[in-house]
């Protein structure tokens, strides 16, 4: 109970006391006895009229302070709410972006598996054609070197045919004999071998340039 409801019990408690003992002291009471209750019935009118007031005063505050705190309580309520569905539309965007970025994330996989398949082929190409070039290179060095012997044992071969010619022909000043003739068939058989090693030469780097035209992609 407030300290006002106090003062108005008491104030009445009192009020009623005073007129009960002067009642009683009394029963007919003087005229100043008189004058004098009728102020302090007019006081405690006037005390009661006060806190009647004070009275009405406070519910009209309390009834403002309560529909405050209850406008304030709706105002937050709403923010309350406002915020719970930005969360909600954030929450949704994020889960909209994350099986986006998962769906990215799978073709991204994939086309770094293409990628590297496709880089380990073109490599696999690359050493390849290397390999095969180098392969190529070395045989035309070898055939090279073959046609030079080849012709230098064609000319040893020749002067050995000079010889044997004339002495076949008997008509020759020179010294010669049939050790000529088997010299000449000894160099006719290293010429054979050798156009026989540079044929085998030619026929391998045939077959490598087909090899390179069917394995090695050409640009368009």
């Amino acid at each position: 109970m407030g300290s006002w409801k106090l003062s108005l019990v008491a104030g009445l408690v009192v009020g009623g006391l005073l007129t009960t003992a002067v009642w009683h002291r009394s029963p007919s009471p003087s005229p100043e006895e008189f004058a004098e209750l009728q102020l302090i019935n007019q006081q405690l009118a006037a005390d009661k009229t006060a806190l009647e007031l004070k009275f009405e005063q406070f519910q009209t505050q309390s009834a403002l302070e309560i529909e405050q705190v209850r406008t304030e309580l709706i105002a937050s309520q709403q923010v309350i709410d406002d915020q719970k569905a930005q969360f909600k539309q954030q929450i949704a965007a994020l889960t909209t972006e994350q099986k986006t970025l998962v769906v990215k994330k799978k073709k991204l996989d994939t086309q770094v598996v293409k990628l590297t398949s496709t880089a380990e082929q073109q490599k696999a190409v690359l050493d390849n054609s290397k390999a095969l070039y180098q392969q190529q290179l070395l045989l035309q060095k070898q055939i090279m070197s073959a046609k030079t012997d080849v012709k230098k044992a064609q000319q040893i071969a020749a002067e050995f045919k000079q010889a044997c010619d004339e002495f076949k022909s008997g008509t020759s000043w020179n010294w010669v004999s049939q050790a000529d003739c088997d010299k000449y068939d000894t160099r006719l058989k290293v010429v054979e071998g050798e156009q026989a090693q540079l044929a085998a030469l030619e026929h391998e780097l045939d077959l490598l340039n087909q090899r390179i035209e069917i394995e090695i992609p050409r640009p368009n």
